[in-house]
């Protein structure tokens, strides 16, 4: 009987944590508010598994446990600024309703290594998500209804349908002989769809920047003469895609916008309160909020009200007074909790790549999540310089979710390799 409760419970941990990720994953972009329900299950879930199972920690390899502590870290840090700075503005739900979620990457790593998820149903589960994000588009354009309205912000839902058209494109390169890969390449292509519609020119910056430096790293061992056909290939894609209307319209006002901006040295400028101007506008107002507080910045929740005080001291326009957030989430480090916010953010951010890149390929298995963890970070490395991604909640919870994930793939890997493979 024992051995039978056993089994149950091990079936049905496995069942709901495979059931709460597609759920997630899958509604996230478009049905952000419903993706949030499952999202906090799995991670009630993830942290009731760690609290009684803690003794698992120990079997952590060393930059693992140093990727943990730089998690705890960073949220302890921003909500020290927060507190010291005396809890300004709206910062409470900021540190508490964003920041914190974070932290659950941690649990998440752990029960996503006892309940390893088949390939097939990450498979699946992408591309479920960028075909329901790829059909509901469709829907509201017959219906001529503004698609960037509905879901998530556009700017945030536009890096989720490239890290999951990445991970897609992998899985497609390394799982040869499959009919699931030849889904995985569908599915790519959807995604890429949902990137070129979600209008979003920081994304389409970061495709660009992406696709060339993975053209390289994909072919490092090929003849100079293929990869360099293969670049000019990749090269000439970004090219022809200026020819669809939609991506020549964004990127012609956006140029338009910037030589306005740069015409003219008064902050009061109409070419100001454009789309850049305004963010052109925000970095400048965090960049003055660091340098007046470098070590503990001005605390999360403060950009907002400081911005609207001392607009016409920073010598900005007022259409900052609008805005909760840099908009660069390197500034945005710097203006709201210092230098030691900023180091803390690149360690989060960073340290997955390192983690990926040092671990030898144990079989060939361990390539897909390694390549994604590079993507994944990447992605939001490039398009941190433009938006303040992990301010909000979608990237935050996405991220998360698809690091755990990822890492404790690599990480059960390496303990089915023993000891001597631990680092």
């Amino acid at each position: 009987m024992n051995l039978d409760a056993h089994v149950i419970r091990e079936k049905a941990l496995t069942v709901l944590v495979t059931s709460f990720f597609v759920l997630f994953v899958v509604m996230l972009p478009r049905y952000t508010d419903t993706a949030k329900t499952w999202f906090v299950l799995l991670c009630l879930m993830a942290l009731g598994y760690l609290v009684l199972n803690f003794k698992l920690v120990r079997d952590t390899s060393f930059l693992e446990r140093l990727f943990f502590a730089a998690i705890i870290l960073n949220f302890l840090w921003i909500a020290l600024s927060f507190y010291a700075n005396g809890e300004p503005g709206r910062g409470a739900s900021f540190v508490w309703g964003r920041h914190f979620y974070f932290l659950f990457l941690i649990p998440l790593f752990f029960i996503f290594r006892k309940v390893e998820l088949p390939d097939r149903t990450i498979i699946l589960a992408l591309i479920g998500s960028v075909f329901v994000s790829f059909i509901d588009i469709l829907i509201d354009l017959s219906q001529v209804i503004d698609h960037r309205l509905q879901g998530m912000n556009p700017n945030a839902f536009g890096p989720i349908q490239l890290c999951l058209s990445g991970i897609l494109l992998f899985y497609f390169l390394k799982r040869p002989g499959t009919l699931l890969r030849w889904l995985a390449l569908a599915g790519f292509f959807l995604g890429i769809a949902n990137v070129i519609f979600s209008k979003s020119r920081n994304t389409w910056m970061t495709l660009a920047v992406l696709s060339i430096f993975f053209v390289f790293y994909l072919t490092r061992s090929q003849p100079a003469r293929m990869r360099i056909a293969l670049l000019a290939v990749v090269v000439l894609l970004i090219c022809g895609a200026y020819q669809l209307p939609m991506v020549q319209k964004r990127i012609d006002h956006g140029v338009t916008s910037v030589n306005k901006y740069l015409s003219t040295d008064d902050y009061r400028d109409p070419s100001r309160t454009s789309s850049i101007g305004v963010r052109f506008e925000l970095w400048k107002t965090g960049w003055h909020m660091f340098l007046e507080n470098p070590l503990l910045g001005v605390g999360v929740g403060a950009f907002k009200p400081l911005a609207q005080a001392n607009s016409e001291r920073y010598q900005v326009n007022k259409a900052v007074h609008h805005f909760k957030y840099v908009h660069n989430q390197y500034l945005a480090a710097l203006a709201t909790r210092g230098i030691p916010g900023l180091i803390l953010f690149l360690l989060v951010i960073g340290l997955p790549i390192y983690i990926a890149m040092s671990q030898k390929a144990f079989d060939h298995e361990s390539e897909v999540p390694q390549l994604a963890i590079v993507f994944v970070c990447m992605t939001y490395i490039i398009g941190c310089f433009a938006e303040d991604h992990f301010e909000g909640k979608s990237a935050t919870m996405f991220v998360s979710v698809i690091l755990a994930l990822l890492l404790a793939r690599i990480s059960k890997m390496r303990l089915e390799k023993g000891p001597d493979s631990r680092r």
